[in-house]
């Protein structure tokens, strides 16, 4: 994943209500659905380290 890549991730979610992005990031589930489905290109290339991935994005958003 390129710095660009995780980036737009970070936009996508801080676009979101907070509400709404606490949902999008309350579980890795809910998070790799999200993600699956906002920017299925960036899944793809993270699938393998989504919890890691998860992980970094929850501590940023905490």
């Amino acid at each position: 994943m390129t710095d660009e890549e995780k980036q737009r991730v970070l936009e996508m979610l801080d676009q979101l209500d907070s509400g709404e992005r606490e949902r999008k990031i309350s579980s890795l589930e809910a998070f790799s659905n999200w993600l699956r489905s906002a920017a299925t290109e960036i899944y793809n290339k993270v699938k393998d380290q989504l919890q890691r991935f998860w992980s970094t994005i929850c501590s940023i958003f905490s």
